[in-house]
């Protein structure tokens, strides 16, 4: 028998930015590398900064294949796109990726033209219960201290922090 990754179909989910917008989130996909690469575009050298906790100049073509093409069984990342005329704008991507222990690390990036709507809490929201549903035990993420908006995301959904160095805090939500 062939090992065949289906596309998770069940993550599909339309939701609503507090500005009113409409937001497809769905899982990515392997045919996804061309938008990852014009999303990559849209962020700037801060929101990359913070996102991979260092600065990439540019995203290669490895990169690109190994943040589309995962193991859904292990890790899942969520795309959030609008419809803009006739295409599809990838806005956001959540990713939690399995450290082996029923552990998952948590990290989102949103474009920076679409930050301060909502949709860092609703991607938060959404990767949690995904989680759940992949039956991980936990949920984790290192964010650097000075990201403010992102620690307080974590504080309402009730992570634990522990502050790992002087730029950086480790919080914690246990899911089960």
């Amino acid at each position: 028998m062939s090992d065949i990754k289906l596309y998770p179909i069940r993550f599909i989910e339309p939701v609503q930015l507090k500005d009113g917008t409409l937001v497809q989130l769905r899982p990515i996909h392997p045919l996804d590398g061309k938008q990852a690469e014009e999303f990559r575009g849209k962020l700037s050298a801060e929101s990359v900064y913070d996102r991979f906790l260092g600065y990439i100049p540019k995203i290669s073509e490895k990169l690109v294949d190994r943040l589309t093409n995962i193991d859904y069984s292990r890790e899942m990342a969520i795309v959030a796109e609008v419809h803009n005329e006739n295409e599809k704008e990838v806005i956001a991507v959540g990713r939690i990726a399995s450290d082996e222990n029923l552990a998952v690390d948590f990290a989102i990036i949103i474009a920076d033209n679409w930050q301060g709507k909502g949709l860092g809490t609703i991607l938060t929201s959404y990767l949690i219960d995904v989680a759940k549903e992949m039956d991980f035990e936990k949920i984790y993420a290192t964010v650097f201290t000075r990201n403010k908006g992102m620690l307080e995301i974590l504080r309402r959904k009730e992570f634990i922090f522990r502050k790992e160095d002087e730029m950086t805090t480790y919080a914690e939500l246990l899911l089960k």
